[in-house]
Formats: C-alpha cells, sequence, structure tokens
C-alpha cells in the first residue's frame, strides 16, 4: 500500500522532534552532573593534586637555580677565591724568576767557565716492590750488571731522588730508598741555605734532618735536595719539604708523592783523586816539582 505524501511528512516531523528532545535532555544532565557537589568535588581534589606537584616541581627547579647562582656568591667564597687569585699570581712571577735565574746561572757559568757535574750513563728500569728483603725499605729494578749498573749508581723518577744501588745482580739492581734507617744523604734547603743530614726514620715516605748547621733558619715546607758534599751524588737533586713535627725537623720525602714505577738510574760524580790524575810534572807521575829554587825566574 502506498503512503501519501502527507503521511510522510508527518513522520519526518515526528522524528526531528525527538532528536531535538533527546539533544536537549542530554544537555540537562549534563549541566545536573557538572554542578553535582559529588563530581565538584572529586574535580576539586585533582586540581588540588596537581597544584601541588606542580608548585613542588616549580619550587625544586628555582631551588636548584638559586643553589647554582649562589655558588661562589658569599662573602667567605669570594675572598678565598681572590687569595687563589693572587696566589696564582704570585706562583708565575716565582716562575718567571726561577727561569731568569736559570738562564743567568748558564750565562755566568760560561762565562766563568765553570765545570758542571760529569755526566755519565744513565738506565731506565721498572721497579718491583719487595716485602720481605733483608732492609727495611728497599725495591727491586729490572737492571742490572747486563745493563752496565753498578753499586754506587743513585735512583730518581719525575719526584726526585728515590734511592741508592746497594746490590747489583745480572739483570736487576738492589735499590735503599731514602726512607730506610740506613740511609744517609747530605742535604740542603733550598731557601735557608742550610746544611744537614738527611736520615730514614723507618716510616715510609719520612725522614729526619740531623746535624743541622742552623736549626733555627729552617723554614717549615721549604724543600730540600742534595748538597752533593759526599761526592756521591750530584747537588741540586729533590728529597722532600720541610715540616717541624715532634720537638724535630723531618722530611716528607718527595718519592712518596706518587708510585714508584719506573726510575732511572744513573751513575754518581767521578771525581779523580789527584793521585789518581796528577798534574803534569808532579812527582808522582815521575815528573819535577816546581819549588822557589827551580821554578821559572827563581835563584
Amino acid at each position: 500500500m502506498v503512503q501519501s505524501p502527507r503521511r510522510r511528512s508527518s513522520e519526518s516531523r515526528i522524528g526531528a522532534r525527538a532528536v531535538v528532545v533527546g539533544l536537549a535532555l542530554a544537555m540537562v544532565g549534563l549541566l545536573a552532573i557538572q554542578t553535582s557537589s559529588i563530581v565538584r568535588g572529586a574535580v576539586n581534589a585533582s586540581r588540588t593534586t596537581m597544584d601541588g606537584a606542580s608548585a613542588s616541581a616549580s619550587g625544586a627547579s628555582s631551588g636548584f637555580v638559586r643553589w647554582i647562582q649562589g655558588i661562589g656568591g658569599s662573602a667567605a667564597d669570594k675572598k678565598r677565591i681572590a687569595e687563589l687569585e693572587a696566589e696564582v699570581a704570585n706562583l708565575h712571577r716565582w716562575k718567571d724568576a726561577a727561569q731568569s735565574m736559570v738562564h743567568r746561572m748558564e750565562v755566568y757559568e760560561r762565562l766563568l767557565d765553570v765545570l758542571g757535574e760529569p755526566e755519565r750513563n744513565e738506565v731506565t728500569a721498572r721497579v718491583v716492590a719487595e716485602s720481605d728483603g733483608p732492609f727495611e725499605a728497599t725495591v727491586i729494578a729490572a737492571a742490572g750488571a747486563a745493563q752496565g749498573v753498578e753499586e754506587g749508581y743513585y735512583a730518581v723518577n719525575q719526584n726526585g731522588l728515590v734511592g741508592r744501588v746497594i746490590r747489583v745482580g745480572e739483570r736487576t739492581s738492589r735499590i735503599l730508598l731514602l726512607s730506610d734507617f740506613a740511609s744517609r744523604i747530605p742535604v740542603r734547603g733550598l731557601e735557608s741555605d742550610d746544611r744537614a743530614m738527611l736520615v730514614g726514620d723507618r716510616r715510609g715516605g719520612v725522614a729526619r734532618l740531623i746535624e743541622a748547621e742552623s736549626p733555627d733558619r729552617i723554614v717549615e715546607g721549604e724543600i730540600w735536595v742534595t748538597s752533593g758534599d759526599d761526592g756521591r751524588l750530584p747537588e741540586s737533586l729533590i728529597v722532600g719539604r720541610a715540616r717541624f713535627a715532634g720537638g724535630e725537623w723531618r722530611v716528607d720525602l718527595a718519592l712518596k708523592e706518587t708510585a714508584i714505577d719506573y726510575v732511572r738510574l744513573r751513575a754518581p760524580p767521578d771525581y779523580p783523586t789527584p793521585e789518581e790524575a796528577p798534574a803534569p810534572g808532579d812527582a808522582a807521575a815521575g815528573g819535577v816539582v816546581a819549588t822557589p829554587g827551580n821554578a821559572p825566574g827563581g835563584g
């Protein structure tokens, strides 16, 4: 049966009205939900939690920024920075003065025809520590007679004097460290210019200064070096820094500043005695000794 146009138009209007009524009801329900105290309380709680988290993060970041900006900002920090800058500038001046003095010394030595330390052989060797040797403080170097090392050679590393060779094998050498109680080295203070004997103290990296010429002239913290007075060591090899402790002067040895892994073994200065190398004309060499009677122009 065919429907009339009027009936179809009536059904369309009814459907449209139903849609409008449904939308209206949905909007009313949404408004009711939003104005509900339960829903509003839950939303507010969530918002409060998020606001607290945001505030905490913001406070932490601003505190970190203030901490970064505050580094070096206090009066004590600024004072310390100024002191360090002044110390660095002073050290630069000392460095320049030392370099200038070294240059002048070389010039003076050439002008005065001053003889330097005799240079001899040198061997670099690896060091093997020893825990139960016959001495309190010795190490073994992996170089011996086969490499030309002899007893009396001295050992140095990047920090200064380490010790002296007291026994030589075919391919190894025993080095008596400065810290051993049997070690005796003549030394000199760079600032005080005082001289003393450096004696091992059985305390690892420490030695004692004994028989000082003028103990009251020794300066706390000054560098001490070999004096070369015994003829067995060259002068100016660094041994350590002086400090006053226990009523006496001690030296913190430079050899303990770093591990002793490698050393350079060097021959001691070779100063021949007059008997070993007599001057021309010496009677001991079969020559004629000049006397007032036979000297040129003598009566």
